[in-house]
């Protein structure tokens, strides 16, 4: 499904206001946004104008899933 995915950084590290920035790439086209608290944000283009609601919500699963990963690698 994900082609490529980096979390780029963590924005207001440390704070009440703490923000991973990720990328990826889906379908041969590059998406960023922001995971926070457990919700997906996207810059544009937003990935839901170009694919159907449910494989939106697949990918949004997936993005969770790779966050908590590279979370937990950040713990070693």
């Amino acid at each position: 499904m994900i082609e490529n995915f980096n979390v780029r950084k963590e924005l207001f590290e440390d704070t009440p206001n703490e923000t991973l920035h990720f990328e990826l790439t889906f379908d041969d086209k590059e998406y960023q946004g922001l995971y926070k608290e457990g919700e997906v944000s996207w810059f544009q283009m937003h990935p839901d104008q170009e694919i159907d609601e449910r494989k939106l919500k697949e990918l949004e699963v997936e993005v969770r899933k790779r966050i908590q990963e590279w979370e937990e690698e950040q713990i070693k």
